[in-house]
């Protein structure tokens, strides 16, 4: 007798406020970051399941405080939480040892505020996470040309306008409807936003030394001399370094 075997490449259903994919995306243009200076910051990119809304944010690395401060802000533009986030093996986010998952203590503890699980993809799985990967290709071929950008908060301007005006209102071919159509179902079927704001960026605390600089995710910044041999608190978010 004959058995169906079920389909590898079938696409699961799903239900509202499940699930979104998440990865991070490098776009090929190089983004002012200082005087002189160019790089191609990574963009964090989140894709729900069920309406395809997508989102993205253009994070200063990939280390786990400026990736956790990009979920947050994400978030909080949808103002709800996803029951799941689904990613590969991220370095900041977490990795496969053993033969089972593994977050890393700073990804579990965002996770644990959040009151959320994280799905990790098995290694060699490019199927997982689909929809946030063609998500991916579109910005590159819908979002990309013809534009130029100033630096990383124009990139950020500039996506948000597009994501809205453009990206939640087009016809989605698999779910014969526009994302925005299905959002608000997704929306309210996702969990509250913790009362808690979890802690974000980079931080530290040092004493000053004679050079009068600090450095903190690879980058150096000079503290008025006069403080020379004192202690100072050091916090960096998504856009600002503020020493104390």
């Amino acid at each position: 007798r004959l058995i169906a075997r079920p389909d590898p490449a079938a696409r699961p259903p799903y239900p509202p406020g499940e699930r979104a994919q998440c990865d991070l995306w490098f776009p090929p243009v190089d983004i002012p970051v200082g005087p002189g200076q160019v790089d191609c910051p990574p963009v964090l990119v989140m894709a729900l399941g069920y309406s395809r809304m997508l989102a993205a944010i253009m994070i200063p690395s990939r280390k786990a405080p400026d990736l956790i401060a990009g979920h947050w802000a994400l978030l909080q533009a949808w103002g709800r939480v996803p029951r799941a986030l689904v990613w590969d093996n991220e370095a900041a986010v977490g990795s496969w040892r053993g033969g089972k998952p593994k977050l890393t203590d700073e990804f579990e503890a965002f996770r644990g505020i959040l009151g959320i699980s994280v799905i990790q993809c098995k290694p060699g799985d490019p199927e997982a996470k689909g929809i946030v990967e063609r998500g991916n290709g579109y910005y590159e071929t819908s979002f990309l040309p013809g534009r130029s950008f100033t630096s990383a908060a124009d990139f950020n301007s500039q996506m948000i306008d597009w994501l809205g005006q453009t990206a939640a209102v087009r016809q989605h071919r698999t779910l014969g409807c526009r994302p925005i159509d299905r959002f608000e179902a997704d929306r309210a079927a996702m969990l509250s936003l913790p009362p808690v704001v979890p802690q974000l960026g980079w931080h530290a605390v040092t004493r000053l030394p004679r050079d009068h600089y600090v450095r903190i995710a690879s980058n150096d910044y000079s503290v008025d001399p006069s403080v020379i041999g004192r202690t100072v608190h050091v916090h960096a978010d998504l856009t600002t370094v503020t020493i104390r």
